[in-house]
């Protein structure tokens, strides 16, 4: 489905009952709204991992501007702000009016930006695998789980050097630290509807525009913060860094064991144990 937010058509689609029969009444379920990474990519990341908490809550999933099949925009317009505040909109077009926000990767940069410029909007926030750590700590990990040639793909390729093959060959499969090599993997990567323009917009530009720090003590709604012990990218440290700089109470950190980018798709059990969790005390709390 699409929906027209100020001329710009974004795709949506939904999963699971927002009402659920109660006795003589009809129970409202909390509505997660996710946010995928990339950027550039869209929703499909989330499935079908993600149907699984439909037992709790609604799910929307939500193709930010430019990526998937939302309307390529404008590349003026593919901004932090600008994604964060579609995110507002369309949640205000639709009478969505508390969402559990989760994000994954830039997605969850997405969900924080929401977060302080619009914290009165969401009932909770939730970012796996977010934060990054430090270009030579990250290229440590890469270093440790695949050797000095995944290292030195790495800092070409965040380097602004043109090794999109190389990347995609040698270090986009140590993302993941699944036993068993996580055999959906290939179709789950050839399901994407990529923009490509967005992805290169973000390496060049896009992604040292992002600093949050000066803005989190506006958060106000709980935040978990999930990560994995082996994510070559969202390192542990900055995972932590960032549940410390949080306001006092707000945040909740979970590290998971021989877990690499994106818990939900690496360790799915724990990954939307914990979800069903936070959504049932966020919801407790109104």
């Amino acid at each position: 489905m699409r929906i027209d937010i100020g001329g710009v058509r974004l795709y949506f689609d939904v999963e699971g009952a927002g009402l659920v029969p109660d006795g003589a009444a009809m129970a409202e379920r909390p509505v997660v709204v996710a946010l995928h990474g990339g950027p550039g990519a869209d929703h499909s990341l989330f499935k079908p991992v993600l149907g699984r908490a439909t037992e709790f809550a609604q799910v929307v999933y939500l193709d930010q501007r430019g990526s998937g099949r939302s309307d390529v925009s404008e590349p003026a317009l593919w901004t932090w702000e600008r994604w964060a505040d579609d995110v507002v909109d369309f949640c205000d077009a639709l009478g969505i009016d508390d969402p559990v926000l989760l994000g994954t990767s830039s997605g969850g940069w997405v969900a924080l930006t929401v977060a302080h410029r619009h914290p009165e909007r969401v009932r909770g926030v939730v970012l796996d695998s977010v934060m990054p750590g430090p270009a030579e700590e990250r290229l440590e990990v890469f270093e440790r789980l695949g050797g000095a040639k995944a290292r030195d793909i790495a800092r070409r390729y965040w380097g602004g050097e043109d090794v999109q093959d190389d990347w995609e060959r040698v270090c986009l499969p140590l993302y993941s630290r699944r036993p068993d090599g996580a055999p959906e993997a290939r179709d789950r990567l050839a399901r994407i509807r990529w923009n490509r323009d967005v992805i290169e917009h973000f390496r060049r530009s896009l992604a040292g525009a992002f600093d949050p720090w000066p803005y989190l003590e506006r958060i106000v709604r709980p935040v978990l913060v999930l990560n994995g012990e082996d994510d070559p990218v969202a390192t542990v440290s900055a995972a932590r860094k960032l549940a410390e700089a949080l306001p006092e109470g707000t945040a909740e950190l979970h590290v998971l064991p021989a877990t690499g980018h994106g818990v939900f798709r690496e360790d799915p059990d724990r990954a939307v144990a914990l979800l069903r969790d936070f959504v049932g005390r966020t919801a407790a709390r109104g």
